[in-house]
């Protein structure tokens, strides 16, 4: 907020604000506003806040609530529209705006969403911590950031580039067809799928042998069980019979399984999901690390390395993951006298006007993963850091190797517009501490 600006602010109402004080000017459209005033019936959905963005004087513009059913995100919240709240909320303008100030702009509109949401943190002094909100597919929402600024992938990115650290806080599951995480547990029979069933005891008749669930065991007029084989009454139990289980009994179909399945049902298409293929998803709560303050005063997020585009892709791992897969498939290889495969990657794309190493660009890194896809085995895996990539390829001899390498020179050749250099190098002979050696002297 400039000099200008400081005694008026230019507020945009969404409900009934019939006066404001003087020291509010009311913007009539949605433009150049620096705050938005909503009373009980504002509707603040995440594509309405996109569509405001646009229009506020900054992406961090502050909100405040009169009235019931305030959003978690809201800066502040009054019981009601009077002349005292709105001051109250005009002095927290002037402090959030102040806070805003020390935030730089971005130098890009590629930085500008990451920009935006360390800059939230910042100004607002809140970690990202994630709710349960069983109105969202995903089940979990971090209430108090607003929501177009919120982003689990970003939050991830951002955990990545060293700007966020975070601490785990739970897993969720998601159905296999639409990924929505309002899922149903239940068992269900093996047979006709129905989750109709009603557990029973199995009944164990020691004179013959007999077993079998109790229902099958008819009762005579005093209430004994009298056994479906020999058709002897069954009196005392611990004497002519025990319970050694329990099994369940099909309503619909009349199976009886001792081992039901266990199934996630969607609540949104109903898809039945088995408990062990249901994808999952881990939670975190994140907060700022001394780089992500450092990031928002300067405005510059550091340069991306390949660890950022490769984050997600599955044979990619963190530097533990890698550390324990490496020495555990070289000692194997070792002891069995198997080949066994090492190489690093390096990129080189110069230096920028402020001596920082320049990336590979957006489409390169798109182009690459695309291309080790198509190459890499499900047994292959890598690490990534800065502009180096270091494979392993367990059960590969060296001329295999070299034509692994030839076909990702192929085609980075043939797909890529902008040529970046880049060389390997055979790793093979290394020792675990020399090839970790390696990957420290780019960290």
């Amino acid at each position: 907020m400039t000099a200008d600006q400081a005694n008026v602010l230019e507020v945009l109402p969404i409900g009934m604000f019939e006066d404001l004080p003087e020291n509010m000017h009311r913007v009539e459209t949605p433009k150049n506003f620096s705050v938005i005033l909503c009373d009980e019936h504002a509707n603040l959905s995440r594509d309405a806040l996109i569509t405001l963005r646009a229009a506020a004087r900054h992406d961090l513009f502050p909100v405040y609530w009169f009235g019931a059913n305030p959003p978690s995100f809201a800066d502040a919240v009054f019981p009601e529209i009077s002349m005292q709240t709105l001051q109250l909320a005009y002095r927290d303008a002037q402090e959030q705006y102040r806070r805003i100030g020390q935030v730089a702009a971005s130098h890009n509109d590629e930085d500008r969403g990451a920009l935006n949401l360390l800059g939230y943190l910042v100004t607002r002094d809140i970690d990202a911590v994630p709710a349960w909100h069983p109105g969202s597919r995903s089940s979990v929402t971090y209430a108090r950031l607003r929501p177009d600024l919120a982003s689990r992938s970003l939050l991830s990115q951002l955990h990545r580039q060293g700007m966020l650290e975070r601490t785990f806080w739970r897993k969720t599951h998601m159905c296999r067809k639409c990924s929505s995480a309002r899922l149903n547990v239940a068992e269900h029979c093996p047979e006709c799928r129905s989750s109709d069933l009603v557990e029973m005891d199995i009944v164990h008749h020691f004179a013959c042998g007999h077993q079998g669930p109790q229902n099958a065991f008819q009762l005579t007029a005093g209430g004994r069980m009298i056994c479906p084989s020999c058709e002897q009454m069954l009196n005392h139990f611990g004497v002519d019979y025990d319970k050694p289980g329990r099994v369940e009994l099909c309503q619909n179909c009349q199976t009886v399984t001792e081992e039901p399945e266990v199934n996630f049902e969607c609540l949104d298409c109903k898809t039945l999901t088995p408990s062990d293929e249901a994808p999952q998803n881990n939670w975190y709560q994140y907060s700022l690390t001394s780089l992500g303050r450092e990031t928002v005063i300067s405005g510059r997020l550091p340069v991306p390395g390949l660890e950022t585009a490769l984050g997600s892709f599955e044979p990619s791992k963190d530097y533990a993951t890698f550390v324990a897969l490496l020495d555990n498939g070289l000692s194997t290889a070792q002891r069995y006298g198997r080949p066994f495969g090492v190489c690093a990657m390096r990129f080189d794309q110069g230096r920028d006007d402020d001596h920082q190493p320049r990336p590979v660009n957006a489409a390169s890194r798109a182009t690459l993963i695309k291309l080790l896809r198509e190459i890499l085995r499900d047994s292959d895996f890598l690490y990534a850091e800065g502009e180096q990539i270091v494979f392993v390829f367990p059960e590969t001899d060296a001329g295999q190797l070299d034509a692994i390498i030839r076909r990702i020179e192929d085609g980075l050749r043939k797909n890529m517009t902008d040529q970046p250099e880049c060389r390997f190098e055979d790793w093979s002979d290394r020792t675990v501490r020399d090839i970790l050696r390696g990957i420290r002297d780019v960290r």
